[in-house]
């Protein structure tokens, strides 16, 4: 069988996945744009820099993806685990 005949799904196709980015990227540069307009009562003087709570967002998203990791790490049982054999 040859790659050509495997059936892609829809998110898999590469005109999907450009779109998807596309999409991204639109979304992200809006939420950016939207600064402009947007007031904030702000609590702290750091809010009051430009793409604050973007920054904000990706830092606590990357911290999550770490400390997932990090836990992964304790919560790993053995490949052999349910079998009855030992």
């Amino acid at each position: 069988m040859s790659e050509t005949d495997i059936k892609l799904g829809y998110f898999d196709q590469p005109k999907t996945k450009k779109m998807l980015w596309r999409l991204l990227w639109a979304v992200c540069i809006l939420s950016l744009l939207l600064e402009f307009f947007v007031h904030r009562k702000n609590h702290f003087d750091m809010e009051n820099f430009f793409g604050f709570y973007g920054v904000l967002g990706f830092i606590a998203c990357s911290v999550s993806i770490l400390v997932a990791k990090a836990m992964g790490l304790f919560l790993k049982k053995e490949e052999d685990y349910y079998d009855d054999d030992k």
